[in-house]
């Protein structure tokens, strides 16, 4: 079994060594996410204070549990972590006990309408830090909501539809020509989440005389994948939990749009 884009925790770990997930935990979205990050800021980030959506499970989750241990991997402290709930529409207090903790910068996991909110109230209280945040803002709506204020905040996404590499630019234009309308994460994940089963279908010689065989043979080659070229998100290996692990692509707001980032 694998799925192109469960994103519950543990999700293939509980199921081994059948299941397997193709897209990124989280996790691994974030840890290349804040490298970037903090290589691009002219000063050093030592503390942060997270902006979190309480009521949204994978907003709450990775604010409490996922970002906090990669920062402090980083060696980096969380001076606090301050929480709103999904549908808020004032977070000038949050923003206010933010700005008392004057931090290095702010982590915001929230989907793109609370985090959009979020993010203006920031800049309203005139708190300049730069600002990264969660794949719940990986929407266009994040900017239109948000204005100037999302200007030079970064996020990351497994897929994005307007990388410009040629491959994927190919692909995107070619969806949007059968189906009129952009490719979502989704479609780029089952997409890829396919090929990679066919190119397995292909080396392992499976041809369907053998059921019981067949199984074994699919299981071993998703299970020993290493550095295995998707063609929209690129080489991808299987860990030992029977995720994903590849280099997901880093986006910077500027103007109007999401851009990856240089």
């Amino acid at each position: 079994m694998v799925t192109p884009m469960a994103a519950k925790a543990g999700i293939a770990a509980a199921n081994r060594p059948w299941a397997f997930r193709f897209a990124l935990t989280t996790e691994n979205v974030y840890r290349p996410l804040l490298d970037a990050w903090l290589k691009k800021q002219a000063m050093p980030i030592k503390k942060v204070v997270i902006l979190m959506d309480a009521k949204d499970a994978v907003s709450s989750f990775d604010g409490k549990t996922v970002f906090p241990v990669l920062l402090k991997e980083k060696g980096i402290e969380v001076l606090d972590t301050v929480s709103f709930q999904t549908g808020d529409i004032d977070y000038s207090g949050q923003v206010t006990r933010a700005k008392g903790r004057n931090p290095d910068g702010i982590v915001v996991s929230a989907l793109y309408n609370e985090a959009a909110h979020a993010v203006a109230e920031l800049r309203k209280q005139g708190m300049s830090q730069p600002i990264v945040a969660g794949v719940g803002i990986n929407d266009p709506r994040f900017i239109q909501i948000g204005g100037a204020a999302t200007e030079g905040v970064m996020a990351a996404s497994d897929f994005f539809a307007d990388n410009p590499e040629p491959v994927v630019a190919a692909w995107v234009k070619e969806y949007e020509n059968r189906f009129k309308q952009k490719p979502s994460n989704a479609s780029g994940e089952m997409y890829d989440t396919l090929y990679l089963m066919r190119e397995c279908i292909k080396s392992t010689g499976v041809i369907g005389s053998d059921l019981k065989a067949d199984r074994v043979k699919l299981r071993d080659c998703w299970a020993n994948m290493k550095n295995m070229q998707a063609p929209l998100m690129g080489a991808t290996s299987i860990d030992k939990n029977g995720d994903a692990t590849r280099v997901p692509t880093v986006l910077v707001v500027k103007g109007t749009a999401f851009v990856v980032a240089q």
